[in-house]
């Protein structure tokens, strides 16, 4: 009798196993984003091509970095599914640095997708994820409340026989800038589904606040009016389609 019960209990969490075994993970997929970027309908071409902005500024680029993070899809109003991932970092100067995928995906139809431009605040925040060395100049000052630069946009200016430079840069949680896009996203077990984001960087300086390089002294950084200025800016400043060559 005391053998039959042993080998009973012993059957027992034998089968108990090999439910918890059996017991399938939640199937997932992946999301995968390329930021193009452009001024106006032209191609970005960093350094030493010129582009005109809405107050008649000829402007180029030479620097041109930001995170993303928070990547959230939603059916009908409701937040289905959002990523734990830290943010990704973005580098128009260089192809490969201008892509951010998002894994473990659950697998299902959505009928649009938000993104964090910058870093989401349960991130921001010194030492709250491993950074490339790359990223180190991104590091926003402890006197101004510490965390990362969302963005840095640098470059030089012209008009008639003016020019200087300008600083665009934005941090602090308050300049968060949410994207939303109404698209239909699908997600297949481990497949990739892939889109194109593109920003125009012709939007930070209009829309709805007209930035004249000849009147502003084109530096954001520790200036919460100008700031929000270009957070308002920003909310324009992106695009996002399907990529339809990944299919």
């Amino acid at each position: 009798m005391h053998k039959l019960l042993i080998l009973i209990f012993a059957l027992a969490i034998f089968s108990s196993c090999k439910k918890e075994e059996a017991k399938p993970e939640n199937p997932t997929g992946t999301v995968s984003i390329n930021f193009n970027h452009y001024a106006g309908n032209d191609s970005l071409v960093m350094d030493n091509k010129y582009y005109e902005n809405a107050a008649g500024n000829q402007y180029r680029v030479s620097f041109l970095k930001y995170f993303v993070s928070g990547l959230a899809l939603y059916k009908n109003g409701t937040r289905i599914w959002h990523t734990q991932a830290p943010p990704i970092s973005i580098n128009a100067k260089y192809t490969e640095y201008c892509i951010a995928e998002f894994q473990k995906v659950s697998v299902g139809e959505y009928d649009s997708l938000s993104i964090a431009f910058g870093i989401v605040p349960e991130y921001n925040y010194h030492g709250s994820f491993e950074m490339d060395y790359n990223d180190y100049n991104m590091y926003w000052p402890e006197n101004m409340g510490g965390g990362y630069h969302f963005m840095k946009f640098e470059g030089h200016w012209k008009d008639g026989a003016d020019f200087g430079t300008f600083a665009f840069h934005i941090g602090a949680n308050e300049n968060l800038i949410s994207l939303g896009f109404k698209i239909p996203v699908s997600i297949a077990l481990q497949q990739t589904t892939s889109f194109i984001i593109t920003m125009n960087t012709n939007e930070w300086f209009e829309n709805p606040y007209l930035y004249d390089l000849t009147q502003e002294d084109g530096y954001t950084m520790g200036d919460p009016v100008q700031m929000n200025n270009l957070v308002q800016n920003g909310q324009r400043a992106f695009t996002l389609r399907p990529d339809n060559s990944k299919k």
